[in-house]
């Protein structure tokens, strides 16, 4: 049966190289999600790997044709992307922005539901293209241990500087807080754990946390 299963890529693939490298027809859009509290790593036809957080989609082509090489995220992943200068790689989200880059790492968390969309560059360089207030594309370039967070539907941005560990630290199987305010914490644990945190006592918010 699992061989019957891997033949038929394998024809597909004899017959692609047979006819015509040039065709795109064959490339098929590949779609995988993660369950509630389950994180995936998924290595790209161009051997970029992306570690996919819970509750989390990645939509990406099943080889990359054209000028640049695109992929669609909703919900929070981390990219290690392979270097290539004449393809730039491009992340889309449903929350009126991308991000581009040529070969680097970074982290994205675009859960539509949260409002906002946040991008932790780690190592190389990477262009923030996001909708302002007047419906105008604008552009910001960030630099190592920056973070950018983006409030799509009021469309204000925020940049500053990050030691990346809290924002990645997930990947790892690890929860890390620095100074972190208590709606924050609850947001991230409800995600990780898959559970509900009912707040009883408002005072807690004015509250923030550092730990492992």
């Amino acid at each position: 049966r699992i061989a019957a299963m891997l033949s038929i890529p394998l024809l597909m693939a004899c017959l692609w190289q047979y006819f015509d490298k040039d065709d795109t027809r064959l490339a098929q859009m590949v779609e995988v999600s993660t369950n509630p509290g389950m994180t995936t790593t998924i290595v790209l036809p161009d051997s970029t790997r992306v570690c996919l957080n819970s509750e989390s989609t990645l939509r990406y082509p099943s080889r990359f044709t054209g000028d640049f090489r695109q992929v669609e995220l909703v919900g929070e992943a981390y990219f290690d992307v392979t270097p290539d200068k004449k393809k730039r790689f491009v992340v889309d989200t449903e929350c009126r922005s991308k991000i581009e880059v040529y070969g680097t790492s970074f982290n994205v968390e675009a859960y539509p539901e949260d409002g906002k969309v946040a991008t932790t560059l780690i190592e190389g360089s990477v262009g923030f293209i996001y909708e302002d207030k007047e419906g105008r594309m604008k552009k910001v370039n960030l630099q190592p241990l920056q973070k950018i967070a983006y409030e799509w539907e009021e469309g204000n941005v925020r940049l500053y500087s990050t030691s990346g560990e809290t924002e990645t630290a997930w990947k790892d199987g690890k929860i890390i807080f620095n100074n972190t305010p208590m709606d924050e914490i609850l947001r991230m644990l409800s995600k990780r754990f898959h559970v509900e945190f009912v707040v009883k006592n408002e005072h807690l918010d004015e509250y923030a946390f550092t730990g492992t």
